[in-house]
């Protein structure tokens, strides 16, 4: 039977808060696992245990995944191999445990609690090192918990030193009206509208990877490598004006937001390329839609934030990439951000579009990029970014913060919050542009198109069949699938099938997502106001856009498997949108299942991507359709002509 870190808990209390553990303890969840409201991105509450004390927990955005596919449930054992401890004070109570969990593994779910651990009390304070100041605090607790240690010792890495609130002469912190005061006060600005200068012993600083929203006391040393314009927003509910950073240090990067009353005093002191100190921002779950950092949360600067200019400035990163091929594109989600190196191959004339959601016109303009992995890609540019292009053709060109998309394929876009540098004065690109000048400005270059024009899966990672020889080399039958382990490796394994339609299941059809643009986020029914509210969105709707997910059977003559498909596969399998099925349904349940029936014994070719999926300790391969192409029988035909051949 698995040992629970007995007595861990409980050095967590007793150590100062706003600690992060990088050496394993192993927790049991013995809590139901609820959702936390209001979040951008999904993320969970629940108790864990240490077979004898108790403490809240929450579980972030890339762990969420294993609580929705109920891989962590309640009774669940976590090895934590990294996680973040605060502590929130309380009056006249015990303060209350957070534990962030930044990294688990799951050794196992059993049937029951472990021992009986009980909350944390008053009692449990004794020892507790939450009023000595965390700068001068080395290490765990001195005072030692009377449970034994486990064989391992949790490393614990401190926080840096915080200056302590300023009193004000009403004793405590400052009041509501010395904050007002502070408002007038030059807090942000110096000279001449610049940030003041950091004087002093240089801070300890907070790597930007390890900000979370249960940690308020920190500062990190950014550089500010892209700002926006300022920008203005009316509402029927509310109207401001806003600006964001993106701030880089050696760990990592983030984006932080500057609202309304703040703009005025901030925009003018935060300069791209400069150094600063930053503290006091919020830090809250990131709205991917508007980011282009690979980063889960993002920073709210408030009135509290403070700013100021470090003048050493060189161990700091100038600007951080992380290339990807464009031959790398089908293991991407769908509205994933991705950073690209290329060539421009070719620039389209500006187009005028209608937005299908609420009739806006767009201007945009699409590019052909290629890079040295042998793929050409569409990319587009949208509104001023596509009206100013003038990147001559040939140039090297770094995007930085694409959207992926999987319309016909694989495709890119360029949001606002995306930026563009031409020949950027790079190691990689000097060698892209070397490479394009030897060979690649005479390479004929794959596509993610189809050749048959087909759907790409939505949220899941697809491309194109691309050339005959392309399918032919990656064409796998049922028993080849089997035999040879394919999706069982740690990452996705793409190929492709060709096989009959046998069976689709007919319910759980598909689900009412968010009719927003650009989110496919599941809302759920307000029975009292017949609303559907998206949480991701903040924003209620009158009836949702159902989206298919479910699955078929698909035979060849060497066996069957089981497929998973998405919005766009299931709109060409069976004809009509999702929206129309489900109405359908209600309707007519006899016309339901003859569109079922009508879909069946039908014969295409599928791009699949195969992935190991574990849930209670048993790995299972999940195969998904990502996209669909009817069979070209004329080309079928020379394919087994040439397969024929072969064997002679």
């Amino acid at each position: 039977m698995v040992e629970l870190s007995a007595g861990e808990i409980l050095r967590f209390h007793q150590a100062p808060s706003n600690i992060i553990v990088t050496s394993p303890c192993v927790f049991q969840v013995v809590s139901p696992i609820q959702s936390l409201p209001n979040q951008a991105t999904d993320a969970y509450r629940c108790m864990v245990s240490d077979g004898e004390r108790m403490s809240l927990a929450v579980i972030p955005g890339k762990l969420s995944a294993m609580v929705a596919d109920e891989t962590i449930t309640r009774f669940t054992i976590l090895k934590i191999n990294k996680c973040s401890v605060s502590k929130k004070e309380r009056q006249g109570s015990t303060p209350m445990l957070f534990i962030l969990i930044q990294d688990a593994e799951i050794l196992g779910t059993v049937d029951e609690k472990i021992g009986n651990p009980v909350k944390l009390t008053e009692q449990d304070d004794v020892g507790a090192d939450s009023g000595v100041p965390q700068s001068s605090v080395a290490g765990p607790a001195a005072a030692e918990s009377p449970i034994s240690r486990p064989a391992y010792q949790p490393q614990y890495q401190q926080p840096p030193a915080q200056q302590q609130p300023q009193q004000s002469r009403f004793g405590g912190a400052q009041s509501s009206f010395m904050n007002r005061v502070d408002d007038i006060k030059p807090k942000y600005s110096g000279m001449g509208g610049s940030a003041p200068v950091h004087t002093g012993a240089p801070p300890s600083v907070h790597p930007i990877s390890d900000l979370n929203p249960y940690h308020n006391k920190w500062t990190i040393r950014a550089r500010v490598t892209q700002k926006t314009s300022i920008k203005s927003w009316n509402k029927p509910t509310s109207q401001g004006r806003l600006f964001s950073v993106n701030l880089l240090d050696d760990s990592g990067e983030i984006r932080a937001t500057t609202f309304t009353q703040q703009v005025d005093k901030l925009f003018p002191l935060l300069e791209t390329g400069k150094v600063y100190y930053i503290s006091n921002a919020q830090v809250r779950m990131a709205k991917q839609q508007f980011s282009n950092v690979n980063n889960q949360y993002e920073l709210t600067f408030d009135d509290n934030t403070t700013v100021e200019l470090c003048l050493e400035q060189a161990n700091v990163p100038q600007e951080h990439y992380n290339f990807i091929p464009l031959a790398s594109l089908e293991k991407f989600e769908k509205n994933q951000v991705v950073d690209v190196l290329c060539v421009l191959r070719d620039a389209g004339e500006v187009a005028e579009i209608t937005s299908r959601t609420d009739d806006r016109k767009m201007i945009k303009r699409e590019l052909t990029i290629v890079d040295k992995s042998g793929f050409q890609v569409r990319a587009s540019l949208w509104g001023t970014e596509a009206e100013t292009f003038n990147v001559p053709v040939e140039h090297v060109v770094a995007f930085k913060g694409m959207r992926v998309g999987d319309f016909g394929g694989r495709t890119l876009s360029l949001p606002s919050v995306g930026s563009m540098t031409v020949n950027p004065d790079i190691p990689e690109a000097h060698a892209l542009r070397g490479w394009y000048d030897a060979e690649g400005r005479h390479m004929s270059f794959q596509s993610f198109r189809g050749a048959g024009g087909g759907a790409g899966g939505a949220g899941g990672s697809g491309g194109g069949i691309g050339s005959v020889e392309n399918f032919e080399a990656q064409l796998k039958t049922m028993a080849q699938v089997g035999a040879e382990n394919i999706g069982a490796k740690d990452t996705p394994e793409f190929f492709n099938l060709k096989g009959t339609i046998a069976f689709i299941r007919g319910n759980n059809l598909a689900y009412p997502s968010c009719p927003g643009e650009n989110c496919s986020k599941k809302v759920t029914e307000d029975l009292s106001s017949g609303q559907w509210r998206c949480e991701k969105c903040e924003r209620s709707w009158p009836a949702p856009d159902y989206r298919y997910i479910f699955s078929f059977n698909v035979s060849d003559d060497t066996g069957q498997n089981w497929l998973q498909c998405f919005n766009e596969v299931g709109e060409v399998l069976l004809g009509v949108t999702a929206n129309e099925m489900i109405e359908l349904q209600r309707v007519n349940e006899v016309a339901f299942g003859q569109k079922l029936a009508d879909a069946t014994f039908k014969e295409y070719k599928f791009r699949c991507k195969a992935k190991s999926e574990t849930f209670n300790e048993v790995s299972r391969v999940r195969i998904s359709a990502t996209n669909v192409y009817p069979i070209d029988y004329v080309a079928e035909t020379a394919r087994l002509s040439r397969l024929i051949d072969s064997y002679n």
